[in-house]
């Protein structure tokens, strides 16, 4: 029986291909603004590989800090992907949704229907937002924190979600990572750009992908990131999983 074919969708990211300079906060809220929001709450979207291993993967890591009742802050959090990973799992777990574009986080209440009551959002920035005290038992995040730009901003924010979380608790980030030098780096992205061509994109689609991750993302290598988790009071550092420029990586109180 011939497999259906799949219907990769259109990659709606801007065209950066002549430029070189990172793009500022500013333009990279402006461009999820105006974003089809439903674009990022696909279950598998094409782009991504091993997408549903990986948030399979989330829940599972946080299970030993969760309660009855627990919260989970859910940074970058978008449409509501991730955080509707965890309240599948979690049926008495609440989450709380953290962006910094008002258009993301209005698909969540479609993206979250089945879990009405369970939810909040808070449009703020988490580069810059106060995250609270001792709140959360678990503080998650995918495909957001490759915004921040330089180890100090980097290292900051762990110290804010390290001071969040809960006395017994755990930190997970599923991101895009660079490589260990510039080698590793170009040999990770290799290796995606491959996988791109496999799931069907041309390669122009798979350029401009590229393009856009250059000048938007500024990913670190997962041995800084353990290093900052570590300087940021997280008693424990772990690499769950990694596949070419894409990792699972934790921090635990």
């Amino acid at each position: 029986m011939r497999k259906p074919e799949r219907k990769t969708p259109k990659y709606i990211g801007p065209d950066t291909s002549s430029r070189t300079d990172k793009m500022s906060r500013a333009e990279i809220k402006g461009r999820f603004d105006q974003e089809v929001a439903s674009l990022y709450s696909q279950r598998d979207p094409v782009w991504l590989p091993d997408f549903r291993y990986m948030f399979g993967l989330i829940p599972q890591l946080i299970r030993p800090y969760i309660q009855k009742d627990s919260v989970v802050l859910d940074i970058g959090a978008g449409t509501g992907n991730l955080s509707r990973s965890v309240l599948e799992v979690f049926s008495e777990v609440k989450a709380v949704l953290m962006d910094f574009s008002s258009n993301m986080l209005s698909a969540a209440p479609k993206v979250l229907s089945q879990f009405e009551g369970r939810f909040d959002t808070i449009v703020a920035d988490f580069i810059e937002a106060d995250l609270g005290t001792g709140i959360y038992s678990a503080i998650v995040s995918s495909f957001a924190i490759h915004h921040c730009r330089g180890n100090a901003e980097y290292a900051e924010l762990y110290e804010r979600i390290e001071k969040a979380i809960a006395s017994t608790g755990i930190f997970v980030c599923c991101d895009v990572v660079a490589g260990a030098n510039s080698e590793m780096t170009l040999q990770n992205e290799r290796e995606w750009v491959s996988f791109l061509g496999q799931q069907g994109l041309s390669k122009d689609e798979a350029d401009r992908i590229l393009s856009n991750y250059h000048v938007e993302d500024s990913p670190i290598d997962l041995w800084t990131h353990l290093q900052l988790l570590k300087g940021a009071g997280f008693n424990s550092v772990e690499v769950a999983w990694k596949r070419s420029n894409f990792a699972v990586y934790v921090g635990i109180k």
